[in-house]
């Protein structure tokens, strides 16, 4: 486990989710990372994917740094690095939004999906200079800045749009630009700052090294619950009609907004509503060709590491887990299993051997159901 947020889930939702932004000193700093992980990093991201840019306030024409060439019939793209290294050295920064299949990077983010519950995006940032690379401006989901090497300075204030969704941009709603900071902090590597959605923000390199990763979560909104309900507005008679006039009209749209409301207010609508935004979620996991495509075995190595890989586990008490898709139901046992496993996070084989020993499980029991979950990627095996 890289993070060491030091504070419980159910604390940080009461005191700080989507309220006020909360500083994690030292959190990431047990994060094994050095240059040649991020240089590697981004050696293998596409140049001419359009989440990959260079920014100096405006963004860096994508020909200024890459160039084409034919290899054996095939056109490519490689960095021009000589032209990098020289934004890099005028003050840019390079910004890699949408980070994924990085091993480490997945970690991290997954740890703070499981935190807050929340589906994640992972951008990366990384600058020498002392210019900005975005003005003043609010983010349409909070985000975990999670500093790994060098500082940066980020200036915060207090939202005057109160939870904007993802079409009300700062740039494109007509709100003014608060000019005194709430608040003013220093990231050093191993910090993580949480922004709620809508706190503006003004993040600045110090004229040094600098990298972070910014981890935008996405828990569902009251606003994507009525764009789901939208798909049983059809079985409302009442909008069928056709419209004519206001005074011909009116009863059947009041009878409609009633009709509506039942919708809105139903349980079994809004408990069908979460476990399809769960299911939508996928948690990639490393391979383990050797462990569970060998037609010759059936057991996980003693030396391996387990964690669940739900979005909620909230939902194990309740009999079942959804990860990656897929809806397990869960007996008396396997609800025991899982959500020790959910409480420590991260799991050795052996203690969880121990830990079903001390509850009387069934050891056959409990590795037939960790090793049939980790095929489907319900669940992670992590070797050392």
């Amino acid at each position: 486990m890289y993070l060491n947020l030091n504070i419980t889930a159910e604390h940080f939702r009461q005191e700080f989710l989507y309220k006020q932004p909360k500083l994690f000193k030292g959190a990431a700093k047990d994060v094994p990372i050095d240059w040649q992980y991020i240089n590697e990093l981004y050696q293998r991201a596409n140049p001419v994917d359009e989440l990959f840019r260079l920014r100096k306030g405006e963004i860096v024409p994508v020909s200024a740094y890459v160039e084409s060439f034919n290899d054996i019939g095939r056109t490519r793209y490689r960095f021009n690095k000589a032209a990098v290294y020289e934004h890099l050295r005028k003050g840019a920064t390079i910004v890699y939004n949408r980070i994924n299949n990085e091993p480490l990077v997945d970690a991290i983010a997954k740890h703070i999906a499981q935190f807050v519950q929340a589906q994640t995006v992972v951008s990366g940032y990384l600058a020498f200079g002392s210019d900005a690379s975005f003005k003043n401006h609010w983010d349409t989901r909070d985000v975990f800045a999670v500093q790994l090497m060098g500082k940066k300075h980020w200036s915060l204030y207090a939202p005057n749009f109160e939870m904007p969704l993802y079409m009300q941009q700062s740039k494109d709603v007509n709100v003014p630009e608060p000019q005194h900071p709430d608040m003013e902090v220093v990231l050093e590597a191993g910090d993580i700052l949480y922004i709620p959605r809508g706190w503006w923000h003004s993040p600045v390199p110090m004229n040094c090294e600098t990298f972070h990763l910014a981890i935008g979560t996405f828990a569902p909104t009251g606003y994507q619950y009525m764009e789901w309900l939208m798909k049983k507005v059809p079985s409302i008679v009442e909008l069928r009609h056709n419209l004519n006039n206001w005074q011909s009209d009116q009863n059947r749209i009041q009878v409609a907004a009633q009709n509506i409301a039942k919708l809105l207010v139903n349980r079994e609508n809004y408990e069908t509503f979460k476990q399809e935004f769960l299911g939508d979620h996928r948690a990639d996991t490393a391979f383990n060709m050797q462990i569970f495509g060998n037609p010759h075995n059936d057991r996980l190595p003693e030396n391996g590491t387990i964690k669940l890989n739900s979005l909620d586990n909230r939902t194990i008490t309740q009999g079942y887990v959804i990860a990656n898709g897929i809806k397990t139901n869960l007996d008396n046992d396997s609800q025991t299993i899982l959500q020790w496993i959910a409480d420590q996070h991260y799991v050795e084989l052996s203690q969880l051997n121990e830990f079903c020993q001390n509850q009387n499980i069934n050891s056959e029991k409990m590795n037939k159901l960790i090793f049939e979950l980790a095929i489907v990627g319900v669940l992670e095996f992590i070797l050392p």
